[in-house]
């Protein structure tokens, strides 16, 4: 059994501590049987880091609980992935242990827990893949896996079925995908003339695991998809994982489960409390929220009839430029949205650094530090949305040349949205470029302003005359 929690470091070392407690009562290693071989009755406890936890608190983490288990319940534990104590199995532990120190506990071979394995990784991912096949024909794919560092895998017959399993520790999704697994066992299973016959995640698994396996067949075979939940659908077929039971992403994929949002208050607001907030007596959200927010609207309206162009028979031949286009339009957007606030954001760090003291020349150069900082920061989240508008005209240049022609009037509106967050946006560069000190900086920053700014102008008249057309 595998179960995965996420919390704060400090629940999630009591809520494993608490999982230990019942394993020891609820275990016993000497009745174990089945195909697995663990080399204890809790196997491993793995920790990742998650949101903004990274990898060495991950790892005091992790001794923190090492160092709890081997006192709480007087076990040894070993360090998970780089002990000679992993592969020995249960028979050959009580040597194993005697010639191994432990990192934490007694030197001692409990017959009834074995010991466990304490660890981090990046990103841990446990993936089985099924073949029709013999534990020996199995073993053979292992050892092509198993050259990889970011990667441990060993094979489980499946008695009731005569199929094998293999099972595969990712221990870092981000330099291991679900695809290099899958792929690598599908060659040399083809090598051997036996059949993949799908896959299960034990456990969770992180959303970007998924979509990045997604992203490689959908280059790989040349499909047309965009969106997140497409992707998600389509990697569950390519990867066969209802092949053992019914894969639920909600249930499955960390993010979902968590309902983490992914996106700022003002991203995740509604359109009446957003025009609310805008309207309210505080400075934010303000025009670079606002600014913002009209430019990826520009771009969405874009994106719309780019969709509704795609697929029409009537617009066959607009199929080449619409799927060229509504990636970009769909990428840039996702990084637009984002800067609503990240905007009022800047804006309200600048306002913690005009509290600072200054009641001496030390804090007064500490302060204006923290001021000329928070100031860049305000220039900045412009500036990107002028770059990302920018970044976008030629991918609206081509759609204006072949779309549907019904929509004229939204591509109209979406051009004049994103040159209007665009000019915006250099308003805003301008408004907050006087305070800057470094006149090196308020210069070059001046000068790309007003080249993106021309560059808008122009593009936008020149796309606006020709739809007039």
């Amino acid at each position: 059994m595998v179960a995965s929690f996420v919390g704060s470091p400090e629940t999630v070392v009591e809520g494993a501590l608490n999982a230990a407690v019942i394993v020891q009562r609820s275990v016993d290693m000497r009745f174990h049987k089945g195909p697995l071989n663990p080399v204890g009755a809790l196997h491993a406890v793995v920790f990742t880091p998650f949101s903004n936890i990274g990898a060495q608190q991950c790892e005091e983490i992790a001794n923190t609980f090492s160092h709890n288990l081997a006192d709480l319940l007087e076990v040894p534990v070993y360090q998970f992935n780089c002990s000679p104590i992993e592969d020995v199995g249960y028979d050959d532990l009580p040597a194993a242990i005697e010639a191994n120190e432990p990192i934490f506990g007694p030197k001692d071979f409990s017959p009834s827990w074995g010991t466990t394995l304490v660890g981090t990784s990046r990103s841990y991912l446990m993936f089985n893949v099924n073949v029709m096949g013999t534990r020996d024909q199995a073993n053979k794919i292992c050892k092509f896996l198993n050259n990889r560092t970011d990667l441990r895998s060993k094979t489980v017959l499946l008695e009731d079925s005569g199929n094998a399993v293999i099972g595969c520790e990712i221990l870092d999704c981000n330099t291991c995908g679900l695809n290099d697994v899958m792929e690598t066992i599908k060659e040399h299973a083809s090598e051997q003339n036996i059949a993949v016959v799908g896959s299960h995640v034990v456990g969770s698994i992180p959303l970007q695991a998924l979509i990045k396996a997604a992203d490689y067949y959908i280059e790989k075979e040349n499909v047309f998809l965009i969106k997140e939940q497409q992707k998600i659908r389509f990697i569950i077929d390519r990867l066969g994982l209802n092949s053992v039971s019914e894969f639920k992403p909600e249930s499955k994929v960390i993010e979902y489960v968590l309902g983490v949002n992914r996106h700022g208050p003002l991203q995740s607001s509604s359109v009446q409390q957003f025009v609310e907030s805008v309207g309210s007596r505080t400075s934010t959200p303000g025009g670079g929220s606002v600014t913002a927010l009209v430019t990826a609207l520009g771009l969405a309206l874009g994106q719309m009839t780019g969709w509704m162009t795609y697929g029409s028979k009537k617009h066959d031949t607009a199929e080449k430029t619409v799927t060229s286009v509504l990636p970009i339009l769909h990428k840039t957007i996702d990084q637009i949205t984002p800067l609503i606030d990240a905007d009022a954001m800047a804006f309200s760090n600048y306002l913690v650094a005009q509290k600072m003291p200054a009641g001496n020349e030390e804090e007064t150069m500490r302060r204006q530090e923290a001021l000329e900082e928070a100031l860049l920061t305000i220039i900045h989240v412009p500036m990107k949305i002028m770059e990302l508008g920018c970044s976008c005209w030629s991918s609206l240049e081509d759609l204006s040349s072949n779309y549907n022609t019904s929509l004229k009037s939204d591509l109209q509106v979406a051009i004049r949205c994103v040159e209007t967050g665009i000019w915006g946006a250099y308003k805003n560069i301008m408004i907050n470029l006087d305070d800057v000190i470094n006149d090196k900086t308020k210069q070059e920053i001046a000068a790309k302003a007003r080249k993106l700014l021309e560059t808008s102008e122009t593009m936008s008249s020149r796309l606006l005359a020709a739809l007039e057309k």
